[in-house]
């Protein structure tokens, strides 16, 4: 299998269309990683629509859009968040697997899973996938490979996954890097995803146009973005996150226990 996708990084040529698509003020980051995401709606929020139209219509702007109201992080390792938290750019962070989230029913407006599906077996996926619908209420936002898995064998057939050696940190990364399911974007439009950018009206849509379907269909490898509208009715309050059934170096740890790593690798001891 051939693919652009470099190891342990989700791609940053992604970020642009990413942020282009957020849709309101609160968003969760789900797979926040090292914590790219929340880094950049912290301090590019002009970069999003609304950040935006806040610079674009100054004088007529809400005051109150002019940064984001929560921007949440989860993650199901204690060696991101750590990382993610020294740069101070999640209002919360908590230990989590994407599909059994602790959020209450419409938390965020905008739910960003970025480069995560890929590595949780398909019925996890399908499931961490209806998590997202529940806890969003305008729009998700995910990437995945556009060859997670290898067309013959479907299993993840990358090189570096192969090595042997008895070094239980290589054997927790290596785990972690797996890819173990993928989705087609035939699939994702079944799911009520567009996948590739919006086409809007006007006399750039057939550029727009050919862009997206390029983008989407064009040569293997890279990353597949889509984007599912949800635009539910506004709620008077939103909830909290439920007390954690435990916490771990200071963050809410909301792992269920089969999903939590058996080994704790050495850059998450020290």
């Amino acid at each position: 299998m051939k693919t652009s996708l470099l190891v342990g990084q989700s791609p940053l040529g992604m970020i642009p269309r990413v942020l282009d698509e957020i849709e309101g003020s609160r968003i969760l980051d789900v797979g926040c990683g090292v914590g790219v995401y929340g880094f950049m709606l912290r301090h590019r929020w002009q970069d999003t629509p609304i950040g935006f139209r806040q610079v674009r219509e100054y004088d007529r702007r809400d005051p109150r859009l002019d940064e984001p109201e929560l921007i949440s992080g989860c993650d199901l390792t204690v060696h991101n968040l750590r990382r993610t938290a020294h740069h101070r750019s999640y209002d919360e962070l908590v230990l989590a697997s994407a599909d059994a989230l602790p959020y209450p029913d419409d938390y965020v407006d905008t739910l960003l899973c970025i480069e995560v599906l890929e590595h949780l077996d398909k019925p996890a996926a399908l499931r961490a996938l209806r998590e997202f619908e529940r806890i969003a209420r305008k729009r998700i936002v995910i990437t995945v490979p556009r060859e997670s898995l290898d067309p013959h064998t479907g299993h993840d057939e990358r090189a570096f996954l192969r090595l042997e050696t008895p070094d239980p940190d290589v054997q927790a990364w290596t785990f972690a890097e797996t890819h173990r399911s993928a989705f087609t974007p035939a699939e994702l439009r079944s799911l009520g995803f567009r996948c590739g950018r919006k086409v809007e009206p006007g006399p750039r849509a057939p550029l727009q146009l050919a862009m997206a379907l390029w983008q989407t269909y064009g040569p293997p490898g890279g990353q597949l973005l889509a984007v599912k509208d949800l635009d539910k009715p506004e709620r008077q309050s939103r909830g909290a996150l439920p007390p954690p059934p435990a916490t771990t170096e200071g963050f809410p740890d909301y792992r269920p226990a089969e999903r939590r790593p058996a080994h704790t690798p050495a850059a998450e001891v020290g």
